[in-house]
């Protein structure tokens, strides 16, 4: 890659799903995979087919319309157990993009609860047993392997995981999906009760994810000056807020297009970045996402 590539993500219909980002064979889109296998390069290949799909995390876009299963994911040692030797669990981690003033999200179990409670199939007993957060904008989320959780109504998620799709489903509102109900017991960790990071005002660069993500996010604010932006592996870009602009590290003019050797991105875009250093610069934010090297 000679220049970034802008990512066409994937639209997933989910029953859950908020609706802002259309249908799909009529259900409303719940989900936007912006590095699935599927998702596409502006030269027209898909992410499977230019080869860097594995080099990257698995980034989604949430739109919260209904609260999502109770559920949980195993870590790489249980799905190894489980499904054999090359499969992996799934750590994954969230930034708030958006929330209503009433947005709810259960994360963990609540102080005194019971892992049986989860299982009682009634849905003011799973509502109690887990604890209840009200999200605010900008806030991270990490969501280790282990971790019962249901993001409600009224959110608009920024969510980095590993490239894994196993989900087990404790209980589904009484919608007619199936219930992994031996599998998620063995997931299940009854201590995993992560705390929300807030958001930083200002200027600046600050990581996100846990040390133990398999991971890395970064968010940048800039203003005026470049920041330098580099790494060993393939970097997802997207542009959270404003107008930023990107260039290779020391502003080389090296594109057709943009503003001082630099390549203006729009607010809501996400792009796909060969490993190496690039500048961020002018007036925005972005959130990074990158396989740890």
């Amino acid at each position: 890659m000679q220049t970034p590539h802008r990512l066409t993500p994937v639209a997933v219909g989910r029953p859950w799903g908020g609706g802002r980002f259309g249908t799909v064979e009529g259900e409303r889109v719940g989900e936007l995979w912006l590095t699935g296998d599927d998702a596409r390069l502006d030269d027209g290949r898909s992410l499977a087919e230019s080869g860097l799909a594995g080099d990257v995390p698995l980034v989604k876009l949430l739109d919260v319309g209904g609260l999502l299963s109770v559920q949980v994911h195993p870590d790489d040692g249980l799905a190894r157990a489980m499904y054999g030797p090359g499969s992996v669990g799934k750590h994954e981690m969230w930034v708030v993009l958006e929330a209503v003033d009433d947005a709810q999200l259960y994360l963990g179990l609540a102080p005194g609860a019971g892992v049986d409670a989860l299982y009682s199939g009634d849905a003011e007993t799973v509502r109690s047993a887990m604890r209840r957060l009200q999200p605010r904008r900008g806030e991270a989320i990490d969501v280790p392997p282990g971790t019962v959780h249901a993001p409600g109504p009224g959110l608009v998620l920024y969510e980095v995981m590993q490239r894994s799709d196993i989900t087990f489903r404790i209980f589904d509102w009484g919608r007619p999906r199936p219930l992994h109900v031996d599998e998620s017991r063995r997931a299940l960790r009854p201590r995993a009760v992560p705390e929300p990071i807030e958001a930083a005002g200002g200027v600046g660069r600050w990581t996100l994810s846990d040390a133990a993500a398999p991971f890395r996010v970064e968010r940048m604010r800039v203003a005026g000056d470049p920041v330098v932006l580099a790494a060993d592996v393939p970097m997802v870009v997207s542009v959270v807020e404003g107008e930023p602009e990107l260039g290779r590290s020391g502003g080389e003019k090296e594109w057709p297009l943009g503003v001082e050797g630099y390549w203006p991105l729009e607010a809501g875009s996400h792009w796909l970045l060969e490993a190496g250093a690039w500048t961020v610069a002018g007036l925005g934010e972005v959130l990074v996402a990158a396989s740890k090297s």
